[in-house]
């Protein structure tokens, strides 16, 4: 159901993904025995030792079932009827400090990576990429204040946040026939060299016109020299 174990993805984990942590993990700390006692990696020169930061999110609600409770002698607890109010955490967890934080010297937090937001029609807006992305420069920030001269590996599963495209990336199948109208503006790009007409080859294609409108499918295959009379 997951697809973990379809031949094209044992391929990717066998041949990407495993051969690449290796790679990063070369210039890790390890933790040995019963004690977790920390070995030091052996860099060469110009590699810096990398913590590897844990990316994961997770929703609650307001009233899910608590395990105590403060009541009077004979009195029954009365719980919600409803879930209550959405609650998501978005946090970074690393094998040194837990969830990554920035420290004082008595060990007080300063500064927190989490993000908790209130989702729902009289809330926050629901968690989207634009978000992650600004939880991330703080996260940097906070990584590269707490560990200096040291390298952070962020890590992320599969989500639809995480692998959405930015507004002005290139999607055929999101523009229209015609010039303007209702479709949104793509950033310019550049002819690939496997263009059949040599001229074309490096060029730039504009995907706007002069006036700022985005081009529509057919005037950016005319100008590609392609055929379009019947399509």
């Amino acid at each position: 159901m997951d697809s973990h174990e379809q031949e094209d993805v044992i391929k990717y984990r066998q041949e990407v993904f495993l051969p690449s942590m290796a790679k990063f993990e070369a210039q890790m700390v390890h933790y040995e025995g019963p004690e977790l006692n920390p070995t030091k990696p052996t860099l060469k020169p110009g590699e810096q030792e990398i913590i590897s930061n844990f990316h994961d999110k997770s929703c609650f609600h307001a009233n899910d079932t608590v395990n105590s409770l403060w009541l009077r002698q004979e009195e029954q607890p009365l719980q919600k009827k409803g879930h209550g109010h959405l609650i998501h955490v978005s946090a970074f967890i690393n094998l040194e400090t837990g969830r990554l934080v920035l420290l004082d010297n008595r060990g007080r937090v300063m500064r927190d990576s989490t993000k908790i937001i209130y989702p729902g029609s009289r809330g926050d807006a629901w968690w989207d990429t634009p978000q992650l992305l600004k939880q991330m420069e703080d996260v940097i920030q906070i990584f590269e204040s707490g560990h200096p001269g040291k390298q952070s590996l962020f890590i992320f599963d599969q989500s639809s946040a995480h692998t959405s495209l930015p507004s002005d990336a290139l999607k055929a199948f999101e523009m229209n026939k015609s010039d303007g109208g209702k479709q949104r503006i793509q950033h310019n790009t550049v002819i690939p060299n496997t263009k059949p007409i040599p001229e074309h080859c490096g060029k730039v294609q504009q995907m706007t016109l002069p006036d700022g409108r985005p081009k529509g499918l057919q005037q950016v295959l005319k100008e590609r020299r392609f055929t379009v009379k019947n399509l």
